[in-house]
């Protein structure tokens, strides 16, 4: 069986070294490009694979280079890849069709689930579709409070900000929030963005 493989577009050279490494020892095909542009250039002529792709980039950021993707019709998976408090950048990424976003630094073990799941729409995309589908029948099922908890964690906002937002005090939203994540079956908050795109929460940017 051919070995699955992985762009990986990222501006710094430690980071494009550590993770053709850690995927190489993964048993994944993995090629590195320096920026967007660089990957852009040849993207139409690229085998299927998917592509791991850093969002703060100088000249053209992650968000241009998966909308130059989209636009083109390149149909690779992606997953973009952020620094701390950059959830709003991710839920855009995720909008626009990311398979997940993983959030700098992360661990191997994530970094592998994401690329299960965007294997999973690159080689069954009636499977990948109908997981979409579930997930926006879970995220409708919930309640309205819930619903707005979940669009206002889409949209970035870290627990004070809610806090604040609802008048209540941080520890409530702490407790609603483990309650939101329990109702949809999820331990993390990449997996409840995906369900809030796939469910068309749009009432955040």
């Amino acid at each position: 069986m051919a070995r699955r493989t992985v762009y990986v577009v990222d501006d710094e050279e430690p980071v494009r070294r550590a993770l053709k490494m850690m995927l190489s020892v993964s048993g994944y095909a993995v090629t590195t490009f320096d920026s967007g542009a660089s990957l852009l250039k040849v993207a139409e002529a690229l085998e299927p694979g998917a592509v791991l792709l850093d969002i703060r980039m100088p000249d053209m950021d992650g968000i241009e280079v998966q909308g130059h993707l989209v636009a083109r019709g390149i149909a690779l998976p992606i997953i973009v890849m952020t620094g701390h408090g950059d959830l709003a950048v991710a839920s855009s990424a995720l909008r626009r069709g990311a398979v997940a976003f993983l959030e700098k630094p992360f661990a191997k073990a994530t970094l592998v689930s994401a690329l299960d799941d965007a294997f999973l729409k690159l080689e069954e995309p009636e499977a990948y579709e109908g997981q979409l589908a579930a997930a926006a029948a879970a995220v409708h099922s919930l309640g309205e409070e819930d619903r707005g908890l979940l669009a206002s964690l889409a949209a970035g906002l870290s627990n004070e900000e809610i806090a604040t937002d609802l008048g209540v005090g941080t520890a409530v939203v702490e407790v609603r929030r483990a309650r939101l994540f329990s109702q949809l079956g999820v331990d993390t908050l990449n997996e409840a963005l995906r369900m809030a795109c796939s469910a068309g929460l749009r009432d955040f940017t």
